[in-house]
């Protein structure tokens, strides 16, 4: 049938038409974000405070960007203390390999998708500086303590 095209993309037009608007007025509103979107790398906490860090540099030598820098010195006790653990968001592609790659959950991709600043310099972050870094033992005692718990995750923040 001769305008069968003309028919059906009028008829496509007319239901995107009566549809309603699907914009999102920010920042005014803002859109819930699903549970796994993946943005910025920040580092994860005992409920103590203290940083889960090890500075075993697993992260940082998976970085296919190469964006994460651990500075630290090992000590003679043989514990180690961060000098700064910087993070280029800028040059960040969000992909979650140092999460994934990190073996004591030290790290993970944060909610925050508002990541604009006003100038290039304000793209480098210290995520961690100037603290001691974890110790296996802290781990043990951490996992210990969430199996004491039922199995339920202690609080990270």
């Amino acid at each position: 049938m001769w305008g069968a095209g003309l028919i059906n993309g009028l008829r496509i037009s007319m239901r995107n038409m009566l549809r309603g608007p699907i914009t999102v007025k920010y920042p005014y509103e803002k859109l819930e974000l699903p549970e796994r979107a993946r943005w910025s790398v920040t580092p994860k906490r005992f409920p103590d405070g203290s940083p889960k860090c090890t500075a075993c540099m697993t992260c940082v030598k998976v970085c296919p960007d190469h964006i994460l820098d651990l500075e630290f010195e090992t000590r003679e006790d043989k514990t180690k203390h961060i000098d700064r653990f910087g993070y280029e968001v800028g040059a960040c592609m969000m992909c979650g390999l140092c999460v994934e790659a990190c073996p004591f959950d030290a790290i993970e991709m944060s909610h925050t998708y508002e990541l604009a600043v006003g100038s290039r310099e304000e793209l480098a972050q210290v995520l961690l500086g100037d603290v001691d870094a974890a110790t296996a033992a802290q781990h043990k005692a951490f996992k210990a303590e969430v199996e004491a718990a039922g199995g339920e995750g202690v609080a990270d923040e």
